[in-house]
């Protein structure tokens, strides 16, 4: 595995999908966040949504932005901007404000070094990555400036919690990196129920 591999399969599916899903556990486990539950169900569906929606419609009607080499918003991108500030906000919520910046800014630089990884290795061309990373800088930016301290929660209980999300989101780095979620074959399978006809529309221009 070469380093841009390693660093792009921190954007994969396979391991952002479940640490979704972890977050929202953990959020939403007794006594719960339900602000922040929501919130994050919902910045999840806006930003995966949208990556999906985008892919869809190119695929299956070739539209997109005009003058562009675009196929879809690049989903590593947008996903890794989204997932990993979110997971270093939600455990360093309680903490002061530079420790709190810190985090955050570590998770950025893995969504960064994910989209940048997506142009190296020729997946993506550089509008995609940046529309990806537009997307996933918003929802992200959205769900944090509304993420609450914990406030009345017993100490003893967000401990707990954190400490459930920690070891939550090791044991899905150490089952899931490496592997590769197969989202643009599914993507594929649902084209042509989806327009109608079998025709399903591909990169015009080469990638350098």
């Amino acid at each position: 595995m070469t380093m841009w591999t390693a660093i792009t399969s921190l954007g994969d599916s396979a391991i952002l999908l479940p640490l979704i899903a972890w977050i929202a556990v953990c959020l939403l486990l007794p006594p719960p966040y339900w602000r922040d539950g929501r919130r994050w169900l919902i910045a999840v569906a806006l930003c995966g949504g949208s990556v999906v929606l985008s892919k869809l419609l190119f695929m299956a009607w070739g539209i997109g932005p005009p003058g562009l080499n675009y196929t879809g918003f690049s989903g590593h991108t947008a996903l890794a901007l989204l997932v990993w500030p979110s997971l270093a906000g939600v455990l360093a919520r309680d903490a002061r404000s530079s420790l709190r910046t810190t985090a955050v800014a570590l998770g950025v630089l893995i969504g960064v070094g994910v989209g940048i990884s997506r142009c190296v290795l020729k997946v993506h061309s550089q509008s995609e990555v940046w529309l990806g990373g537009v997307l996933g800088a918003a929802v992200v930016a959205w769900f944090l400036a509304g993420l609450a301290r914990s406030g009345k929660v017993p100490q003893s209980r967000n401990i707990w919690r954190l400490a459930m999300l920690v070891v939550g989101a090791i044991a899905i780095g150490w089952g899931c990196y490496g592997r590769v979620f197969p989202s643009q074959h599914l993507l594929q399978d649902i084209v042509p129920w989806l327009s109608g006809h079998p025709t399903i529309f591909t990169r015009r221009v080469q990638l350098d």
